[in-house]
């Protein structure tokens, strides 16, 4: 039996949803600032307008809307998914307005993307876009990444506010310090501290390839937050490629995969914990899969000649690995090479990089390691209960910050969620197949939606069918939430409909 939803349950919902709204809007005055100081007033009315629409909307919200009620998790779950759609809707305007962007609906689909942190883009000539659009853009990645939610957890609620279902709701299960406030705040203390290391590097990498300052900074800025929060969205159509620069790919690849890292494990490494690297599960699942994948890749790159040296195949191979596996999405060469160039074997890898993803509890996509370790361990146990004595305890442990018994329901729910996954990309392809696309390119691109992944080979374009459009923003949202939260949003969808009390 459903049961209805009452007033109270429609009030929490809205009164945290506008909350993320107002955060959203604030957000948009910083490149509405930078629009006008490098003269783009047509842009800075846009920001404007779509500030003013989200922080009206917010206040709006707190004030006609305020309960000091506690969430349940339902509710909780049921309005991080309405965050998670709501942003975009505001986010969208100033895309709108740019010119930059054929419709709503693709200016819908670049926020959410950048929300999301997925990367595949539809705007018209990003080599010409307005910088603080550009800016824009990578900032909803920043933002994305560290969790719309941590927004009102750290800048919003207050000392008595109770909101640790949208904690939970968000995918971060695991408290890195009792106080959920206190766990928000380390996040972007985190995030900060790498911003600070990692846009310096980078600008002194991009100086060192003969760009000016400003423009280096710019870049700089740009390209970490699409690395460290594992977005994917490039300054340039020919993203990380058009630096043709070793340095600046070198500096990218640790921040990858430290986005691809789980905040507890930043957290217990910070604590002098250097051993969580070798010992947890997900870290030895990742070293394992990536060396897998780009093993195969390199093998793959070799046999069809791509790269007539050992050198460039390396680099190439290498960094394409990780940000596929970490779900980034940054490229150093064309996505239509990889249907053109480099044959089968490769390609085939980045989609199983992408479809596996990183760390649970990370800014990162796709299945996660977690559960690809879990889903092994409960695999391996059964092959030894099989071996072993009829009479034989068998149990098998497994280390995630710290020694844990491996449970018959661990591995069940994520076989669970794992064929879920499966279900998520399949049902992409299988649209892209509707249309006419070959089955490589429309799984490629559905994996590459769904899991975050953000590499494309030129499927999505701005001319890409309307209900494929809708379908990959569907994948974005379902995928950055794990299921769980968009069940609970459907779930009082369903409720309001044919629900009893």
């Amino acid at each position: 039996m459903l049961f209805r939803p009452d007033r109270t349950d429609f009030r929490l919902i809205g009164f945290y949803t506008g909350k993320v709204v107002f955060g959203v809007g604030l957000a948009m005055l910083l490149p509405a600032a930078v629009a006008l100081v490098v003269g783009e007033p047509n842009e800075a009315c846009g920001f404007v307008v779509g500030a003013a629409l989200a922080i009206t909307v917010g206040r709006a919200s707190e004030v006609w809307l305020y309960t000091p009620a506690a969430l349940s998790t339902s509710q909780g779950l049921a309005t991080v998914a309405m965050a998670w759609l709501s942003a975009p809707f505001f986010a969208a305007v100033p895309l709108l307005l740019s010119g930059h962007y054929a419709s709503y609906l693709d200016s819908y689909f670049e926020a959410m993307s950048g929300f999301a942190t997925i990367g595949l883009t539809l705007v018209n000539d990003v080599d010409h876009l307005p910088r603080s659009i550009n800016l824009w853009r990578h900032l909803m990645q920043f933002l994305g990444g560290q969790g719309v939610v941590i927004v009102v957890l750290t800048v919003f609620a207050t000392s008595t506010a109770r909101v640790g279902s949208l904690y939970t709701g968000e995918g971060r299960e695991e408290k890195i310090v009792p106080n959920v406030i206190r766990t928000a705040q380390f996040i972007w203390r985190i995030a900060l501290a790498y911003a600070l290391i990692g846009t310096s590097l980078l600008w002194g990498s991009l100086l060192g390839a003969g760009m000016a300052p400003v423009t280096a900074a710019f870049h700089a800025v740009n390209l970490f937050m699409a690395a460290f929060d594992t977005g994917g969205f490039a300054t340039m159509s020919s993203s990380v490629g058009f630096y043709r620069s070793p340095l600046v790919e070198t500096v990218l690849l640790p921040l990858m995969v430290a986005g691809a890292f789980s905040f507890p494990l930043h957290y217990h490494l910070g604590q002098g914990r250097r051993g969580e690297l070798t010992r947890n599960i997900e870290t030895r699942t990742i070293a394992i899969s990536m060396t897998i994948v780009f093993t195969i890749m390199a093998v793959g790159l070799a046999r069809t000649g791509t790269f007539s040296e050992l050198g460039p195949l390396l680099r190439h191979g290498f960094f394409h690995a990780v940000a596929s596996h970490t779900t980034t999405g940054l490229a150093t060469v064309s996505g239509r090479l990889y249907v053109t160039d480099w044959g089968v074997l490769a390609p085939a890898m980045l989609v199983t990089a992408m479809a596996l993803g990183g760390m649970a509890g990370s800014t990162a996509g796709g299945i996660k390691a977690l559960r690809v370790g879990l889903i092994v361990k409960g695999l391996k146990r059964d092959v030894r209960r099989v071996l072993l004595p009829e009479d034989a305890v068998v149990v098998e442990t497994y280390h995630s910050i710290s020694q844990r018994v491996l449970r018959d329901d661990q591995v069940r729910a994520a076989a669970t969620i794992f064929l879920l996954w499966l279900c998520l990309y399949l049902a992409g392809g299988l649209l892209g197949l509707f249309y006419g696309y070959e089955l490589q390119l429309a799984l490629f691109e559905s994996v590459a939606a769904a899991s975050s992944g953000g590499l494309s080979v030129g499927l999505v374009r701005p001319d890409l069918e309307p209900l494929l459009k809708i379908v990959y923003i569907a994948q974005m949202v379902t995928g950055r939430l794990e299921f769980v939260s968009v069940f609970a949003l459907v779930g009082y969808v369903v409720a309001v409909a044919r629900g009893r009390v």
